[in-house]
């Protein structure tokens, strides 16, 4: 059953992320064309998209609210005070409103769209620019999630947790596919030092990093096990992770880590 059938979809900033999760939605056909409105105050952008996608285009941020259901809210933190004293009256109690804004609560969203009970707090990941997002969401109405779940399950996974797990959400996911960048990052640099061309060296990182994830997500073995698997005592593998343990990678993983959702917490609180 598709939860949005007959829902107007409506995305207020069509940046990267925005714009990513209405393509896999359209892509997959969760949504039509014409259920979609898009609106951003660089009207190029929303014009561009909407003629490459064949979605409606909203004059303003008002007409987009009036003629939608569902609204993906994708400006950026500082704007939104903004947005929300010049729109807010245009948004009724019916109105689904999702926010993708870093470190704002699903209930100072609310205040701020005059009391609205039905805002889902979702944290996506760069992976939906390739259809592969993971997607956390988080708020009080029943309805409003099982829409947002509905509507991010056409860029990737999406998993449901209390809100207060989004600032280790941010560091895992949020944060996450910049780390495994870098790692694919040091593995090429390394095979250029060594002698490969940057293309050569690039080609080996990513596909191992995009095999090792498929097999990973495909597999019933836990990420150690996994590992384990691939690790024969004293061959080669296990040089390396011996290398890394000596280093104490691990501890330096997880500082970092417990670093991101110190910075998450902090952008929260001054939100």
């Amino acid at each position: 059953m598709n939860l949005l059938r007959n829902k107007k979809i409506g995305l207020i900033g069509v940046g990267n992320m925005g714009a990513s999760i209405l393509r896999g939605v359209l892509k997959r056909k969760i949504a039509t064309p014409s259920s979609v409105w898009v609106y951003d105050k660089i009207k190029s952008k929303a014009g561009h998209f909407a003629r490459s996608y064949r979605v409606r285009w909203a004059a303003s941020a008002r007409e987009l609210l009036q003629k939608t259901d569902i609204v993906i809210v994708a400006v950026k933190p500082q704007d939104f005070p903004v947005f929300a004293a010049e729109n807010s009256s245009y948004v009724h109690p019916g109105h689904q409103v999702i926010s993708i804004l870093a470190g704002m609560t699903t209930e100072k969203i609310g205040k701020m769209l005059r009391g609205n009970k039905n805002v889902v707090r979702a944290m996506p990941n760069l992976g939906a620019k390739a259809g592969q997002s993971m997607t956390a969401i988080c708020g009080k109405s029943k309805k409003a999630l099982s829409l947002a779940s509905a509507l991010f399950s056409g860029c990737g996974e999406v998993v449901i947790l209390p809100e207060k797990r989004m600032d280790l959400v941010t560091a895992v996911s949020g944060s996450g596919p910049a780390y495994f960048f870098h790692l694919m990052e040091l593995l090429a640099d390394f095979g250029v030092r060594q002698g490969l061309s940057p293309k050569t060296a690039q080609t080996l990182a990513v596909q191992t990093a995009l095999g090792a994830a498929l097999v990973a997500k495909h597999s019933k073995a836990s990420c150690g096990e996994l590992r384990q698997m691939v690790t024969s005592k004293k061959g080669t593998t296990d040089a390396a992770l011996k290398a890394l343990r000596r280093g104490k990678f691990k501890k330096t993983f997880c500082r970092a880590l417990a670093a991101a959702v110190a910075r998450s917490r902090e952008l929260r609180r001054n939100a």
